[in-house]
């Protein structure tokens, strides 16, 4: 097998993968700084490209901090030509390592442009727009998948994607269908592996060390999405740190909320964060120490639009030292980034 950019870097640790709403670069580079071996962006629309309509908070989302590295985007185009324009356009506005398809998204304005996972139904039509992407490119490309759109196509259509020029796949193990219901099945994801030679990572309730492990030595990558909104140390995890205090948990709240201020701006910057703020809101009420009324936590943060609104919530409701959540908390920042329970792996 030819690892190629992937293969290389898919040993260092897990992926962060393309969330819709939460994947901006704020939140891609905490998962790097955790340990993330890379992070791909949430899918851009190649059609809007094309058209010029790409609003100013899509493109906010997608788009890459100057220099990051390793930087991965994530396309979704149902048609050849659009998805050569759009690696065009981006790889010369961006520069990014690698470029991925979208074939997994479910979601019916997507599928119902013949995008995400529509393109399952087809594998022809899936390997001419991959194919597209990679000729256009000089830089490699791979795809993310689900088994199939209601049955397990996964194989014939990964091997049409490799034949096109795939150079890895990423394997969600449910249908389109299940979205994400029931247990992601491991087992068709190394079906797929057996199938191509390129490298394979499985996607899919991958929560705690041990899964990660029994991955590996199964010789699939793993990537990782909902399981780090909140947690984004689940990368260190994986790799054998131990959980994070509370006050380790607000410092990387705070840090993220303050990196999402300033990279998405406006009068209430903080409203465009709120499934993160509700997910690291459980993550707080787990840590040892004085116990934390969960849900109330949860209430109060989900309604802040603001870094002093938040500060204010935390200080009343999570019990926490003021260091924790003020501006020299980058200090605390980089004291925790240097202990050894924590890995570290990208620009932190």
């Amino acid at each position: 097998m030819s690892e190629g950019w992937f293969g290389e870097r898919m040993k260092a640790g897990a992926v962060l993968a393309p969330i819709a709403g939460f994947s901006d670069a704020p939140f891609r580079r905490l998962a790097r700084h955790f340990g993330a071996a890379w992070a791909v962006s949430e899918m851009v629309s190649a059609k809007a490209m094309s058209l010029r309509v790409q609003d100013r908070r899509g493109w906010r989302i997608s788009a890459p901090y100057r220099g990051e590295s390793p930087s991965v985007i994530q396309l979704f185009a149902g048609e050849p030509e659009l998805a050569a324009a759009a690696v065009k356009q981006l790889e010369e506005e961006y520069h990014p390592d690698a470029f991925d398809l979208n074939l997994g998204c479910p979601v019916r304005k997507v599928i119902n442009r013949g995008c995400g996972s529509d393109l399952l139904r087809d594998p022809e039509r899936a390997a001419a727009v991959l194919a597209a992407m990679a000729s256009n490119a000089s830089v490699p490309v791979s795809a993310k998948l689900r088994l199939g759109v209601d049955r397990d196509v996964s194989v014939e259509v990964a091997q049409a994607l490799v034949e096109a020029g795939a150079a890895a796949l990423a394997v969600h193990g449910r249908t389109a269908a299940q979205r994400y219901a029931g247990r992601a099945d491991w087992s068709a994801i190394a079906r797929v592996a057996e199938s191509v030679d390129v490298p394979v990572l499985g996607s899919g309730d991958v929560a705690d060390r041990e899964a990660y492990l029994h991955a590996r030595a199964a010789g699939l990558g793993v990537m990782v999405a909902r399981g780090a909104i909140g947690r984004p140390w689940l990368f260190a995890l994986l790799r054998g740190a131990d959980a994070p205090c509370r006050t380790a948990v607000a410092i990387t709240l705070w840090r993220h909320a303050r990196d999402h201020v300033a990279w998405h701006g406006g009068g209430a910057p903080l409203r465009g964060m709120r499934g993160a703020l509700a997910a690291y809101a459980c993550s707080l009420a787990q840590t040892d120490g004085a116990p934390l009324d969960r849900h109330a936590l949860r209430a109060t943060l989900v309604r802040v639009s603001t870094l002093a609104e938040l500060r204010h919530a935390l200080l009343a409701h999570a019990r926490l030292d003021v260091k924790s959540i003020s501006d020299d908390a980058g200090e605390a920042w980089q004291a925790l980034a240097h202990t050894p329970t924590l890995a570290r792996n990208g620009d932190g």
